[in-house]
């Protein structure tokens, strides 16, 4: 099912709160993030006196039955410090189910859709991001774009995989291609590469030329690394180059952030253990260019227009 979450905090580091909280739903079993919005700071609504909001929206895939993925995302409130003592009132986390697919629930403890979506700017406009709705979203309350949504540093995905996606075996590349290599160093020089600790290891050095980070939990003398996908924004430029270069697991974790995927996709089936996830199955992609070589082709996915058309915008 493709839910969309609202996500609103203003307590405390508002920002990292709402890039922990899209961490720990990624984290969920049954549960894939396929996109978040930009980051906007919102009049606080239905209580004055508050400090602004910074609001977003996600949208997920889940195999979770609704009620199920409501107590997940209430967890996720309180392992945040979420307490519940004011309808409307000041919050660190606040994670609402705003509609799954095109049902209608009605119960005591879940309404979808929300009810209250569509009088909400801060839901509307956030919500744009990621689906129609036309020029004019409805809904009250002063709504400004802010930066710190992870959208904001331009992920680029770089992978080599065969027809069935596959990415690996054994914790090793299924391919090396020597024109490949030469793309990929050409693209990431100057830059960021993001990879998992498996990834680091089976190339056995810092990427020279470009700045190394590596997403694992544990150090790793001389190298650069986080242990939560928040964590990595917060160590991340928006003004730098930044590529996800794998392994599988990163790319789970990272590819609801990502805006532009080059693949290099190589003819044939291979016995991967490991896989990439199909991106001309996914609705949030697009194919915009192919690039055929003998045995091989380079491919660029791009996220939908609006998203990429936005990047840089932040006043």
């Amino acid at each position: 099912m493709r839910c969309m979450i609202g996500l609103g905090s203003n307590m405390g580091a508002r920002r990292r709160n709402l890039r922990e909280a899209l961490d720990m739903m990624t984290a969920l079993e049954g549960v894939e993030l396929v996109g978040v919005s930009f980051f906007y700071e919102t009049e606080p609504w239905g209580v004055e006196g508050q400090r602004a909001y910074i609001n977003a929206v996600a949208a997920i895939e889940t195999e979770l039955e609704p009620l199920e993925l409501l107590d997940r995302l209430q967890e996720i409130e309180t392992a945040l410090g979420r307490v519940r003592v004011e309808r409307w009132g000041s919050r660190t986390i606040d994670l609402d189910i705003l509609t799954i697919d095109d049902l209608i629930i009605d119960s005591e403890r879940l309404k979808v859709p929300h009810p209250l979506m569509k009088e909400r700017a801060f839901v509307q406009i956030p919500l744009r991001d990621l689906i129609e709705l036309g020029d004019n979203p409805r809904g009250s309350g002063e709504v400004v774009r802010t930066h710190g949504s992870p959208m904001d540093y331009g992920l680029k995905l770089m992978a080599c995989v065969d027809r069935g996606w596959g990415l690996g075996r054994e914790g090793r590349l299924l391919y090396r291609i020597e024109e490949d290599m030469r793309r990929f160093r050409s693209m990431t020089l100057g830059g960021t590469v993001i990879m998992g600790r498996r990834t680091y290891e089976s190339i056995g050095r810092p990427l020279d030329g470009r700045r190394n980070i590596v997403l694992t939990h544990g150090s790793i003398e001389g190298v650069e690394t986080v242990s939560s996908v928040a964590e990595l924004f917060e160590r991340l430029s928006m003004e730098e180059k930044n590529f996800v270069i794998g392994g599988g697991q990163v790319y789970r974790r990272l590819m609801g952030y990502v805006v532009e995927a080059n693949v290099t996709m190589v003819d044939g089936i291979t016995d991967a253990d490991v896989w990439m996830v199909d991106l001309d199955g996914r609705r949030e992609f697009e194919l915009i260019e192919r690039s055929p070589r003998g045995g091989f082709e380079f491919r660029r996915y791009r996220r939908h227009a609006d998203i990429q058309e936005r990047l840089g915008e932040i006043p």
